[in-house]
């Protein structure tokens, strides 16, 4: 039997946590369709899928460390959607996991899915137990391959890159593959808002002589290239070379998570899979249905996570004002910068990080020696810093890029977890797959 909510809202990340942490404040009746039995900060994907060993630290596997059970409106549901008849306001939930099969009805929803990322975040239906050994699998193959190729040259091509170097040194050929030939086209190149030639030259350079990365012009519009594999292959590009690969990822998005929605109106979805909306991120064809990141108004602009956090707001508030059966106002988005805080090619010893947006509070409490210090080390705390820390505002006895930053980078992204909702990180709990023993 159906049960019935005011509001449901379908998704895992930050932006439905701070969907649902709005609705929660309200009397609403809200279900959460979290999906998964477990959490993942996908901010550190680079780190764990080259190594495997620090996924742990990145993921909780007991539900009862994240829930918010003081949220006494909120119902959780750990199955993920399989079907959203938009027609008739109704989920269905997938025969997988504790929740398999129930049936939900909503009078708003809000759909905070995410993008598809294959292999760099978990797929819908997926355990604990599937992911270490996917992500033990990726890691495995990476440790082996002669040749690695990474497609797409943005922010998360050259963590992958970085993160690939300094866990796996420099004996495979790792090539880089850019539709453009260049790197960081959206963020500092010829599509940015406002081009940087010298940061894209200076990150060019990084890659190709400290790196050693072939960046290869070229692209694949075959279903293969929207698949990783993590076995020798090749890759057709459209220039009709072969390119050849023991490992190849894609790094770049598939399109928004929205394949589960189904409606009897051919306007709902646009290319991609993304919703069509309004300017108050409310569907055209269904206007009980609000989008967090799906949609075709893009979400521009740095800190990411501050941007979609705002987006996400915005539409609970919407679908309270929808429930009442008040209109929904339009979305303004924070402003914030247009290029990225800093380009990550790597985390940790081996790495190399560039900071090109320095927030003016982290020049004064960013250091190593607090673990992470801004926002959590307020002055003067961290004025006594010494020559030696991490060097991330270049004030502090190394300069603002380089190996140092990289160093610092995992303390200090570890701190903006649990803000997020993402708590109890570092526990698999006991859905644990066994180890295959070394040789």
């Amino acid at each position: 039997m159906a049960k019935s909510f005011d509001v449901a809202v379908v998704g895992a990340g930050l932006s439905a946590f701070h969907a649902v942490e709005v609705l929660a404040k309200s009397k609403k009746s809200v279900a959460y369709i979290h999906g998964f039995t477990f959490q993942e900060w996908a901010m550190a994907a680079a780190v764990f899928l080259n190594s495997p060993e620090e996924h742990v630290k990145w993921t909780s596997g007991d539900p009862e460390k994240w829930m918010m059970k003081k949220w006494t409106n909120v119902e959780y549901f750990l199955s993920p959607a399989e079907t959203v008849n938009c027609d008739m306001k109704e989920i269905t939930l997938m025969q997988k996991g504790p929740d398999a099969g129930k049936v939900i009805n909503y009078k708003v929803l809000i759909v905070a899915s995410g993008q598809n990322s294959p292999l760099l975040t978990p797929t819908a239906g997926m355990s604990l137990s599937e992911r270490i050994s996917e992500v033990r699998a990726c890691g495995e193959a990476l440790k082996q391959a002669k040749t690695v190729v990474f497609n797409g040259a943005g922010l998360v091509g050259l963590e992958m890159c970085g993160d690939f170097r300094a866990r796996n040194g420099y004996g495979a050929r790792v090539v880089l593959l850019t539709r453009s030939g260049k790197v960081l086209d959206s963020d500092f190149g010829d599509k940015a808002e406002k081009p940087d030639p010298k940061m894209v030259a200076k990150v060019t350079d990084i890659l190709t002589n400290r790196f050693k990365i072939e960046i290869k012009e070229g692209a694949a519009s075959g279903p293969e290239s929207e698949q990783a594999s993590l076995s020798p292959g090749t890759l057709k590009l459209d220039s009709g070379e072969n390119l050849s690969f023991d490992v190849y990822i894609p790094c770049f998005s598939m399109g928004a998570n929205t394949g589960f929605l189904k409606s009897s109106n051919s306007n709902f979805l646009g290319p991609r899979g993304t919703m069509l909306v309004n300017e108050c991120m409310q569907s055209s064809a269904h206007p009980e249905v609000l989008g967090v990141n799906v949609t075709n108004k893009k979400l521009v602009g740095h800190p990411v996570t501050i941007i979609v956090s705002a987006a996400a707001t915005h539409c609970a508030k919407q679908a309270l004002e929808i429930v009442d059966g008040k209109p929904a106002k339009a979305f303004v988005p924070p402003k914030e910068s247009i290029h990225p805080m800093n380009v990550k090619m790597g985390h940790g010893p081996g790495g190399y990080m560039v900071w090109s947006g320095l927030p003016g509070p982290a020049h004064v409490c960013c250091c190593l020696p607090c673990g992470g210090g801004y926002p959590f080390c307020p002055p003067p705390c961290c004025w006594c810093c010494l020559p030696g820390c991490s060097g991330a505002c270049g004030t502090c006895g190394s300069p603002p890029e380089g190996e140092g930053p990289a160093v610092f980078m995992p303390a200090l992204l570890a701190k903006f977890t649990g803000m997020h909702g993402f708590k109890g990180l570092g526990d698999y709990g006991s859905d644990i797959p066994q180890q295959k023993t070394m040789a």
